[in-house]
C-alpha cells in the first residue's frame, strides 16, 4: 500500500498541547500568589496598645488602640518609636481602625455606630459620622473611604457624607474572605489583615479579588503570647515605599517589603522557557505542514486551436 498523502496529525497534536499549557498558565495567573516579607527596620512598640489601626504621615506613625475604657489615638516618631502625644477617647467607645483624610484622622468605633473625626494637629474632636453595623477597618483612597465590618464585604463611602456608594465582595481564589479587619489603601489596591489569622491580603478595589497574600511568620512566630495578641495594623510609608506592620500588644513594629519567593521566580523562568521552546518546535513542524496543505497554483492550460485567436 502506498504511503499516505494526507496531513500529519503530529503538528495538530503539538499545537493542542501548547494551547493547553498556555491555558493552564493563564488559569494559574488568576490565582492569588504568595509573597514573602523582607524586614527592613524595627521600632519598639507600646505593648499595652491593643492595636486597631496604623497610618503613616510624613515622619509620624498614627495608631489607634481599642478596648472599652482603654481606647486611644497616638502619634509615634517613626525614627525611634517614641510616643509624641496621645489622647484617650470616651470610655463608652471601643476604638477601631483609623485613616488620614486631609487634616483629619477618622476613627471607627466597634459597635457604637459612630466614626470620630480628629484634627490631626491637636487630636481635638471636630466632628463625627453615623453608620450602621460594626466598624472594623478603614482607609481612604482619595475618592472613597473604604470600611470593613468583619464580613467579606468592603463598603465604599462618600468621604463627605459617609454614606455607602457601593460594596464589594472580597474573594480569594473565588471563595469569600470573612473577618476582614484593618485596611490600608494604596492606589487601586487595598491591603487587609484578617482577624485571628497571620495573613495579609492585597485586594483589587475594582474586582474585590485577592491578587497576593503573605503570612509573615518571621514576625508572628516571635510576637504575641495570648490568643488575642494577633497580627493587626498595616500602614504604607511613602518615604520608603514599604509597609509598617505590628499586632495587638506586640513589643515591636516592623518595616517590611513584600517580595516574590525565589522558588516562584525559578518556576516562572522554567515556565517561560518551556513556552518559548514549545513555540519554536511547533513553528518548525508547522511551517512545512502549512506548505503541504496550501494548494499549488496550476499551470496555465494551453488553449485549444479554436480558442487560440481570442
Amino acid at each position: 500500500m502506498g504511503r499516505g498523502t494526507g496531513p500529519s496529525i503530529v503538528p495538530i497534536a503539538m499545537l493542542l498541547i501548547l494551547l493547553s499549557q498556555m491555558s493552564m498558565a493563564e488559569e494559574g495567573n488568576n490565582m492569588a500568589e504568595e509573597r514573602d516579607i523582607e524586614i527592613l527596620r524595627t521600632l519598639p512598640h507600646d505593648s499595652s496598645s491593643f492595636t486597631q489601626g496604623l497610618e503613616v504621615l510624613e515622619n509620624s506613625i498614627f495608631e489607634s488602640s481599642g478596648l472599652y475604657g482603654h481606647s486611644r489615638i497616638s502619634e509615634i516618631d517613626s525614627q525611634n518609636g517614641e510616643i509624641i502625644r496621645q489622647t484617650k477617647i470616651d470610655d463608652s467607645y471601643f476604638g477601631e481602625g483609623i485613616t488620614v483624610k486631609d487634616q483629619s484622622i477618622i476613627m471607627l468605633t466597634w459597635r457604637a455606630g459612630v466614626a470620630l473625626e480628629f484634627h490631626i494637629s491637636n487630636f481635638s474632636i471636630i466632628g463625627n459620622f453615623s453608620f450602621e453595623g460594626e466598624g472594623w477597618g478603614i482607609c481612604y483612597n482619595g475618592e472613597h473611604i473604604v470600611t470593613s465590618n468583619g464580613t467579606s464585604e468592603l463598603s465604599f463611602r462618600d468621604p463627605d457624607s459617609f454614606e455607602i456608594d457601593f460594596t464589594t465582595m472580597v474573594t480569594w481564589d473565588g471563595v469569600p474572605v470573612p473577618n476582614l479587619n484593618e485596611l490600608e489603601c494604596v492606589d487601586d489596591k487595598i491591603y487587609a489583615n484578617i482577624w485571628m489569622e497571620e495573613t495579609i491580603l492585597r485586594i483589587s478595589s475594582t474586582s474585590g479579588k485577592v491578587d497576593f497574600f503573605s503570612s509573615p511568620l518571621a514576625v508572628t512566630s516571635i510576637q504575641g503570647n495570648g490568643n488575642e495578641e494577633v497580627l493587626n495594623g498595616i500602614a504604607f510609608d511613602q518615604n520608603s515605599g514599604s509597609f509598617w506592620i505590628t499586632g495587638k500588644n506586640w513589643t515591636q513594629m516592623y518595616l517590611v517589603n513584600f517580595t516574590i519567593p525565589e522558588e516562584k521566580l525559578s518556576v516562572d523562568d522554567d515556565s517561560q522557557l518551556f513556552t518559548l521552546m514549545a513555540i519554536i518546535v511547533v513553528t518548525i513542524v508547522l511551517v512545512p505542514f502549512i506548505f503541504r496543505i496550501i494548494p499549488k497554483k496550476k499551470d496555465l492550460e494551453t488553449p485549444n486551436f479554436k480558442d487560440s485567436h481570442r
